[in-house]
């Protein structure tokens, strides 16, 4: 019996990122020295506390599901971590626990963005974010941005290209790829902006 795949995954193109990753990892196996850019992953192993606490919830015989927006122990350390870091007071019921940011943009999308409904994605930006959208049926509007802006999405662009299809804006500070940081200013600035065109 052939199966046929859901005409949207046409659409999906792979994260070629990881053929690159693998091809480098097989020059490594032969002896080359590899910089490695491809991926963004830490450059340094798991620091030891982490792997002992790992090891310690494994002895204790923390194997089991946990709660499906995370522990609530994390949460509420969370929570209490950028109120220390930030002086921000965030409630812990508000924060969700996911494996890894992709995890959390595929929930974001899912959430906020219906069928044909469309989000505005800075280009150059994570590739994968336009999938995460097309995965969930909406469409992606890439908006053009270069050094002048930081390589990030601002007000202005928030003000030509937000139409009556537009639900949301995802920007990333650090920027990926790019590593660029979004101030405050500019934060309250998409914000303020985002208010005014979906009000």
């Amino acid at each position: 019996m052939t199966k046929k795949v859901a005409s949207r995954a046409n659409a999906i193109s792979p994260f070629h990122v990881m053929d690159i990753l693998s091809q480098a990892k097989q020059l490594e196996a032969a002896g080359q020295n590899i910089i490695h850019m491809e991926v963004g992953e830490p450059d340094f192993d798991t620091p030891q506390p982490i792997i002992e606490a790992g090891m310690h919830a494994l002895k204790q015989g923390k194997t089991h599901y946990t709660p499906a927006c995370g522990l609530p122990e994390l949460r509420e350390a969370i929570a209490g971590w950028y109120e220390q870091q930030y002086q921000v007071k965030v409630n812990a019921e508000r924060i969700i626990v996911t494996p890894g940011a992709s995890g959390a943009l595929l929930l974001v999308m899912g959430a906020l963005l219906e069928k044909q409904k469309q989000v505005l994605l800075a280009d150059p930006g994570y590739p994968c974010n336009k999938h995460f959208a097309r995965f969930v049926e909406g469409r992606v509007n890439s908006i053009p941005v270069n050094a002048n802006n930081q390589y990030q999405l601002t007000a202005q662009h928030i003000e030509q290209y937000w139409d009556d299809n537009t639900v949301m804006a995802l920007v990333a500070s650090p920027s990926n790829p790019t590593g660029t940081v979004l101030t405050q200013p500019d934060l309250k600035e998409l914000a303020a902006a985002v208010a005014r065109k979906s009000g």
